[in-house]
């Protein structure tokens, strides 16, 4: 009897309690934000569209700060998805991106130290063709044009919007055939 009472009680625990431990937790309050000198991990995606544009896009994670790190994971994948309907991921990219050739190469670096000043992180947008290696995305609400910070809630919109302006201009840069 004391062995069936145990198992009742024992086998909820061992099926059901297992999946509220794995989730992750949503931050209580402030999240902590590291700093440049923090060590940190590159995550490289690569991508390519119809045209056989490529884009390289790119972000870091720092294991020190796993709140920070889901969150700038969160902003990645926010903006593949936006990229998703013109970009789908190739991997094969990563082999070619040395290769010159009629198609634009650009880059995105989320969560840049060079984008966000002292103020903290940005992102910096770039296209081979525009003779320009990356510029930083500056927030399009702000006046002064100052950058758009990584915390901004319309941080990947800026970003999306640096892109597409940069990829066009390096589309009608690139060589007549």
């Amino acid at each position: 009897m004391l062995r069936a009472l145990l198992l009742l009680l024992l086998l909820p625990l061992a099926l059901g309690a297992t999946a509220p431990l794995a989730q992750t937790k949503k931050p209580s309050g402030p999240v902590k934000v590291p700093t440049a000198k923090d060590a940190s991990i590159g995550v490289n995606v690569y991508l390519r569209d119809a045209a056989k544009n490529e884009l390289l896009l790119a972000t870091r994670v720092w294991p020190d700060y796993p709140d920070y790190s889901a969150i700038a994971l969160q902003r990645l994948f926010a903006t593949m998805k936006a990229l998703e309907p013109a970009y789908k991921q190739d991997d094969d990219v990563a082999y070619t991106w040395a290769n010159k050739g009629r198609v634009t190469k650009c880059s995105i670096y989320l969560e840049s130290p060079e984008g966000g000043g002292r103020s903290g992180t940005g992102a910096t947008v770039g296209c081979e063709a525009n003779g320009v290696s990356a510029l930083v995305v500056p927030s399009a609400g702000d006046p002064k044009q100052a950058p758009s910070l990584s915390q901004d809630p319309k941080h990947v919109s800026d970003v999306l919007a640096m892109f597409k302006k940069q990829s066009e201009r390096a589309r009608g840069a690139l060589p007549k055939q």
